[in-house]
């Protein structure tokens, strides 16, 4: 097919990849829409990755590395890849994953007529698969039980639904991630905030990433469900600390953006910071009645 008209760019973070980022970079390779530039920072890796790289650079001239000699962390490292890419749209990617061939395409098309003076975040489902590569689960969604259409602002306040590395965002989103503050917790979460609260949203209900996953944790949670879910959900509601990082981060949120959310939403988050320091029993009772009643 053509190239839509649109020039995307790829950013990747690599540490201690050197299993899977060889495959990971062949999907991307052999897109049915190759990307113009594939960005990828290093995030000071002590295994073969660098070297790998360095070859996959020498035959690929869309490939542009940049080797940190101290180590940046996920977060840090992501935004400078961002930084560095230089395309209308830019797509994320996890060195340990596998793109379906017709992710970039698919992803394109998605984001055809969206406005390019608002941030918008595309992205869509994963296929889950262990570390062999084995098939595990059709829809990451499904298994971690999210539900990216019936989510809003406010319950994004509660916990993310978007993974980065199935992600496509626009230049206007690239310029709001220029600035992460310390509280962000991740920064697909901070890109979720940001599309759901003023910005575009496009969902994509297929699987375009198969998304790899550590066997032990893949197996537990395929086999335990909605068990496993129920089990993780009353571990993070009986800390003492519940809600205390989410709050760190939408205040952050608050002093950067409150201006541009809607007067629910910026009601909505005033409430939600007003929860922190409190204790837990007044955290769950107020977060209940005011938060999770209604999406």
């Amino acid at each position: 097919m053509s190239r839509l008209d649109q020039s995307c760019s790829v950013a990747l973070c690599s540490y201690n990849g050197e299993k899977y980022i060889g495959e990971l970079l062949n999907s991307i390779l052999n897109q049915t829409v190759p990307p113009d530039e594939i960005i990828i920072v290093d995030d000071c890796s002590s295994d073969g990755t660098v070297s790998l790289l360095k070859s996959y650079a020498k035959k690929f001239t869309q490939i542009k590395l940049n080797i940190q000699s101290t180590n940046l962390g996920p977060i840090s490292a992501f935004q400078l890849a961002i930084s560095l890419t230089t395309n209308s749209f830019i797509f994320l990617a996890d060195q340990d994953d596998i793109w379906s061939p017709r992710k970039i395409e698919l992803m394109l098309l998605s984001g055809t007529g969206h406005r390019s003076d608002l941030p918008l975040l595309a992205f869509s489902d994963l296929e889950v698969i262990n570390e062999k590569g084995d098939f595990v689960r059709l829809s990451f969604w499904e298994m971690a039980g999210l539900y990216p259409h019936h989510t809003t602002f406010k319950s994004l306040m509660f916990g993310n639904v978007v993974t980065g590395c199935a992600s496509m965002i626009n230049a206007k989103m690239k310029e709001y991630l220029s600035v992460l503050p310390q509280g962000v917790l991740m920064h697909d979460h901070w890109m979720a905030l940001i599309a759901y609260g003023f910005g575009q949203v496009e969902i994509i209900n297929q699987p375009l990433v198969k998304y790899r996953t550590h066997l032990q944790a893949v197996t537990e949670k395929a086999r335990a469900g909605f068990r496993w879910k129920l089990k993780k959900q009353f571990s993070q509601f009986s800390s003492e600390q519940y809600l205390e990082n989410e709050i760190k981060q939408m205040r952050e949120f608050a002093k950067l953006n409150l201006d541009k959310l809607s007067k629910e939403d910026r009601e909505h988050i005033l409430q939600f910071i007003k929860l922190r320091g409190k204790s837990l029993l007044r955290k769950k009772i107020i977060s209940l009645i005011r938060f999770r009643k209604r999406r």
